[in-house]
């Protein structure tokens, strides 16, 4: 099995980026803008100070990361927020179609997450706009603000079996259930958001440290 990449999405405090960064969190991720109302959501201007403190975090200890926003809407509100905060990720996580795809991979050279709403069956579409990774995630457009959903993981593996790309996983994902899911789904990338939280967009140290420990022989 290749090393397993970690994201930690919803970070909204400075503390919770420091410490995802020093736990070994491969990317964290802002919610931004999102179309519809979530506890998460940033706006552009304080997506910025915590990018730029990211940024800072990451020059000073050398320790290898990246960041992601995540956000949804039309090809030139999308464009905006990459150009404005230049993240090495954008997650399109609403209603966003192959050619928001192909038009975004046009303006920037940016890595796109793709999340594959459940039901979808022609996944590959997303691949062959120019997708870089998909993520099967229990919250989607319908649900977005939503906690404690679990992950389909009959999808996730019918969406895996479709295409060549990764595909990540996502949806109830936590400290105590980690290590079966991982077991059972050989997944190339985790998300996990509230199921390291204290509350909506307070992260829980212990819960971080005790993910990462026990996914240790996988990372």
């Amino acid at each position: 099995m290749k090393k397993l990449l970690v994201k930690i999405c919803g970070l909204m405090r400075e503390e919770d980026v420091d410490h995802c960064i020093n736990s070994g969190a491969d990317i964290v991720g802002f919610v931004v803008d999102y179309p519809v109302a979530v506890p998460w959501n940033l706006d552009i201007k304080r997506a910025g100070e915590l990018i730029d403190h990211f940024r800072k975090k990451i020059e000073e200890t050398g320790i290898k990361c990246e960041c992601c926003i995540v956000s949804g809407g039309n090809i030139e509100k999308l464009s905006n927020l990459i150009s404005v905060l230049k993240p090495d990720y954008i997650q399109l996580h609403y209603k966003e179609d192959e050619d928001t795809i192909i038009g975004l991979k046009k303006l920037h050279s940016i890595k796109i997450i793709k999340t594959v709403p459940e039901g979808c069956d022609d996944a590959k579409a997303f691949e062959k706009a120019g997708a870089d990774i998909l993520l099967v995630d229990a919250r989607n457009a319908e649900n977005a603000a939503s906690s404690g959903c679990s992950l389909n993981e009959e999808f996730y593996k019918n969406v895996r079996a479709s295409v060549d790309i990764p595909v990540m996983a996502a949806g109830g994902i936590n400290p105590s259930n980690v290590k079966d899911i991982i077991d059972r789904l050989s997944p190339e990338l985790i998300d996990i958001m509230t199921g390291v939280e204290e509350s909506f967009g307070i992260k829980s140290q212990k819960k971080i440290n005790d993910l990462m420990d026990n996914i240790k022989d996988y990372i």
